[in-house]
């Protein structure tokens, strides 16, 4: 066998960059290239068209999982006999960890005292687990290892995290029983028992989902969980823990999403801060525990099967990111409490990625790739500026209690929104292509009830925000509902002028528009008989029109067709922004609709009409 190295640019001329972006801009025709061929992220990192060791800088590389991740389902259902099945089926097909999450406060869920009925037929020696107690972390910390103790387990066999997280709990919720300071210390006394006991077992649960859901860049929900670990470190030390016997009782936990450079270069970068503020405070050895859950802020309601696709391309990026386990939330989850086929679905991406795409046999398969080096480097230096922003501050519970966290997440939601709102954002189903006329999902059971009984709070704080991309848009589609179910059916009809060509693509445009915020868009011929189209507004029944052709079109015709639409009692749009958008405004045009409009004003702008016609 040859010896001889292949070379396959060999027989290519070398290309610069300098070359190719020659090309490049030639091709774009006087577009600006930074604009064109490049992105930035709401923490303000370039995302480049093109990575070459001339303009990307590779940095440290993290510590990666070896193997495959370990796939988790969470349950949640009250009903414990349903519960229990539901566990017990995911472990037979295929699910090595469960999370549960248990009732507290205002929070539905599994009750503490169950938690042995729930998980009868477990071999917790086998099947890992992940508590989520929110504010009833020491009732469920205490029955979680009462019932390990009464199984017999040898305690060398038992893996998982108890999941405490006051600091997280009082972030999200407002409320603690007692004060954090006094939370956090409760938490460290059953560390200190359970680092004595379980080589595998973690106490702290380090959730920064809650921050990401609450509309936290990449880099504050890094900075967040930083943050976070650091104080429940400290408070470890300062009861006489070994500082690397605390570390062993921290896991972390990340919000994936559909972005999958982003949610790659995120997993990779919380790895490289972890291993930064331990080799600051003196502890070697010591690997980041770090778990990935699909983000609640992608889910939708509306058109849920689309969430299938969202969990699978968040699973894919936390697997390449190097998590070490990932719970996929079945595309129901916003629903109720998850059917069987949803919870088979959440489990089987996992399976498929692992068994069949084998994206888990490689470790750290990004390395090398000099985008996700780059942006893995961008993205760690601004999440380090934002953990020390908080330190300055006095540490994540100061932070809290000041409002700055609050603040922070509601200043960065914000600028997200605007983008959500003129579709820059876009959600498949929600926002871009909705399917109006869906079917309800079935096999689904209804939102458990809060727990009755909760107890008073001894501290509270502003929460932070529950926020989900697709919620104004459902908002209103709920609207158009409430519409119909008053005799009132939130229509709009295609008033399109010419041959399919002139019009198709402003009566696509203006259907996806509308009926992604419930008016349902009714389709017309086309044609030049204005009285012919005319015509057949009135006979649609429809409130609303919007006029769809071409911009020479609009010249010739759109004047005239508004006003005969405005005596037949429309209120009237039109798709595009024509050279003639002041004289049909002066004639009483309603509105116009474009790309970068902002939807959400169109909406209520509409519906408006819609209420005063009726």
């Amino acid at each position: 066998m040859s010896d001889t190295r292949l070379e396959l640019a060999a027989d290519f001329d070398a290309v610069d960059d300098a070359q190719w972006r020659a090309l490049v801009e030639k091709a774009l025709k006087g577009k600006p290239f930074e604009k064109a061929m490049s992105s930035r992220t709401y923490d303000d990192v370039e995302i480049k068209a093109l990575y070459t060791s001339g303009n990307s800088e590779v940095g440290a590389r993290p510590q990666m999982r070896d193997g495959d991740w370990q796939i988790v389902t969470p349950h949640w259902n009250p009903d414990i006999p349903a519960s229990r099945e539901a566990i017990l089926e995911d472990l037979k097909r295929g699910t090595q960890a469960i999370a549960l999450r248990m009732a507290a406060g205002s929070f539905p869920g599994i009750p503490v005292g169950s938690l042995s009925a729930v998980l009868d037929g477990v071999y917790l020696n086998m099947a890992s687990f992940i508590l989520a107690p929110g504010e009833e972390f020491e009732a469920s910390n205490a029955a979680m290892l009462a019932l390990i103790a009464e199984r017999g387990h040898d305690a060398a066999t038992i893996n998982g995290c108890l999941g405490a997280d006051p600091i997280g709990t009082f972030a999200q919720t407002g409320r603690l029983l007692s004060s954090p300071e006094q939370a956090v210390s409760a938490c460290v006394a059953t560390a200190q028992t359970v680092a004595a006991q379980y080589e595998g077992l973690e106490t702290f649960m380090v959730d920064s989902g809650l921050y990401h859901i609450g509309g936290a860049t990449e880099a504050q929900e890094l900075g967040l969980m930083l943050a976070t670990g650091l104080q429940y470190l400290r408070a470890m030390e300062a009861d006489g823990m070994d500082l690397a016997e605390a570390a062993g009782q921290l896991r972390f936990s990340l919000a994936a999403d559909a972005d999958i450079f982003v949610t790659i270069s995120k997993f990779r970068a919380a790895r490289l801060l972890w291993a930064q503020v331990l080799e600051s405070c003196g502890v070697t050895g010591v690997d980041m525990k770090l778990s990935g859950v699909t983000s609640l802020r992608m889910m939708s309601v509306r058109d849920p099967w689309v969430n299938i696709l969202r969990g699978t391309t968040a699973c894919f990026a936390a697997g390449v990111g190097g998590a070490d386990t990932i719970c996929v939330l079945p595309h129901d989850t916003m629903l109720g409490v998850s059917g069987k086929g949803a919870r088979r679905i959440a489990r089987n991406i996992q399976i498929i990625l692992q068994e069949e795409s084998s994206i888990s046999k490689v470790m750290d398969p990004a390395a090398g790739a000099l985008s996700f080096e780059s942006i893995t480097l961008d993205l760690s230096n601004k999440a380090w500026e934002y953990f020390t922003k908080i330190e300055s501050k006095g540490g994540m519970i100061a932070a809290l209690q000041g409002g700055l966290v609050q603040q922070d997440l509601h200043q960065a939601w914000a600028t997200k929104h605007k983008n959500i709102a003129t579709r820059r954002d876009a959600m498949t189903g929600v926002s871009e292509f909705p399917n109006i006329h869906e079917a309800a999902l079935t096999d689904i059971g209804s939102v458990p009830a809060s727990p009755e009984n909760i107890k008073p709070a001894g501290a509270e704080v502003q929460s932070v925000l529950f926020h989900r991309q697709a919620e104004s848009f459902e908002a209103f589609r709920t609207l158009g509902e409430s519409f119909t179910e008053r005799g009132v059916k939130p229509t709009i009809f295609l008033a399109s002028i010419g041959g399919a060509a002139d019009y198709t693509g402003r009566a696509t445009f203006s259907k996806n528009l509308f009926e992604a915020g419930g008016i349902e868009a009714l389709p017309s011929e086309g044609g030049d008989d204005l009285a012919a189209i005319t015509a057949a507004y009135k006979a649609s029944g429809a409130p609303l029109a919007v006029i769809c052709s071409s911009d020479a079109l609009y010249e010739s015709y759109s004047v005239q067709l508004l006003e005969a639409l405005k005596a037949a009692g429309a209120a009237v749009y039109i798709a595009g922004k024509p050279k003639n958008l002041d004289a049909l405004t002066e004639s009483g045009l309603d509105g116009a609709v474009y790309v970068g409009v902002n939807v959400l004003e169109v909406y209520e702008h509409a519906y408006k009409l819609i209420g005063e016609a009726s």
